[in-house]
């Protein structure tokens, strides 16, 4: 998964830190354990003592929530969003570590990153905490959607892009997407995305658990055939690590 944060030449905003966790679906006992162990006070929306100051943020822990619940989940203060699904207090422990070291986060698996919309909802908190133009947000949100089908479909699922744009070949790209979103091997393995707001750009990076890939033959991202071409194109830098499962994005502000 991503380091704890990318070498930049650039000074950082300054950064909104986690300052409450907040928890939907997670069983109270194993909640109240949590905050203790990571010296967070719980927070619930609509409490009338604000849990944060200034740009600092929420940690959201999921699991087992309905839409509804889900959806308030992405608005402001929280910022950060980990899916405890069969994670262990360690490596809740782990992953909010590093939640705490970016301005935006999210590790979930790939069954609910493809449910949520993912690239559209941290785009969306994107400009929640640094508004873009119209245009840019778009720009953003296409390289954004291309990177995390890439991890999702790709990488942690493993399917092959459609080979032509037949009928047939939709049919057997839908029904590879299908049968690997029912397996729980490949539905449960994870996306994170770590986002930081520097003073002139956007660093971002995508990672995901698959089999990354070995030469750059291997790196389409799926039946749009844009790829890596127009993430280049819209992304003021593009880096490819760890095997080409982590993707590092940097756009200009």
């Amino acid at each position: 998964m991503a380091p704890d944060r990318p070498p930049m030449d650039h000074h950082p905003m300054e950064q909104p830190r986690v300052a409450a966790l907040h928890g939907l679906g997670v069983p109270p006992e194993r909640l109240e354990r949590l905050s203790a162990a990571l010296q967070l006070p719980l927070w619930r929306r609509g409490d009338s003592a604000t849990p944060t100051r200034g740009a600092a943020t929420v940690l959201a822990l999921l699991d087992g929530v309905d839409s509804a619940e889900a959806a308030e989940s992405w608005a402001r203060p929280i910022a950060a969003w980990i899916e405890v699904g069969t994670l262990s207090d360690a490596a809740l422990g782990d992953a909010a570590g590093r939640a705490r070291r970016a301005d935006l986060f999210a590790f979930l698996t790939t069954a609910t990153a493809n449910h949520v919309q993912l690239a559209a909802r941290i785009v969306r908190a994107i400009t929640d905490l640094h508004p873009l133009p119209e245009a840019q947000r778009d720009d953003m949100e296409l390289a954004f959607h291309e990177a995390v089908s890439n991890a999702l479909v790709h990488g942690n699922l493993q399917v092959e892009g459609m080979k032509g744009l037949s009928v047939a070949a939709l049919e057997r790209f839908s029904q590879d997407l299908a049968a690997r979103l029912a397996d729980p091997a490949f539905a449960n393995r994870r996306i994170e995305v770590a986002v930081w707001l520097e003073a002139d750009g956007i660093l971002v990076e995508v990672a995901d658990e698959g089999p990354g890939y070995a030469r750059p033959e291997h790196m389409e991202f799926g039946a749009s055939g844009r790829g890596l071409d127009m993430i280049a194109a819209i992304a003021e830098e593009l880096q490819l690590l760890d095997g080409g499962r982590r993707i590092r994005m940097r756009f200009p502000l």
